[in-house]
């Protein structure tokens, strides 16, 4: 079996086959990186700062909104109205957070 080095980078400013190139980096490495997708630097650093505080929410508050078969933070069919904000009433999720 090959073994390969380098985590799959997408570049957005090259759409040509975008689609195809997330399908495959997903079932080859089950993670890929996107570059140019203009997203600023400050945006991206805040939202580490927010995923790191959620991860770092205490264990009997994860479980509530945990899966048996795997540890993470869900939020199933986000694009219904008032999902979203019911994970965070389950996580306790500050201002900032939601």
């Amino acid at each position: 079996m090959e073994v390969k080095s380098i985590v799959p980078v997408i570049d957005m400013q090259h759409p040509g086959g975008l689609a195809e190139k997330i399908v495959k980096a997903s079932e080859e490495w089950g993670c890929f990186r996107i570059t140019n997708h203009g997203i600023s630097l400050e945006l991206l650093s805040e939202m580490k700062v927010v995923c790191r505080s959620l991860l770092d929410l205490p264990l009997k508050i994860k479980q509530g909104n945990a899966s048996p078969y795997f540890q993470g933070l869900n939020i199933d069919d986000v694009s219904f109205p008032g999902v979203a904000d019911d994970f965070f009433s389950q996580v306790n999720a500050s201002t900032l957070q939601r």
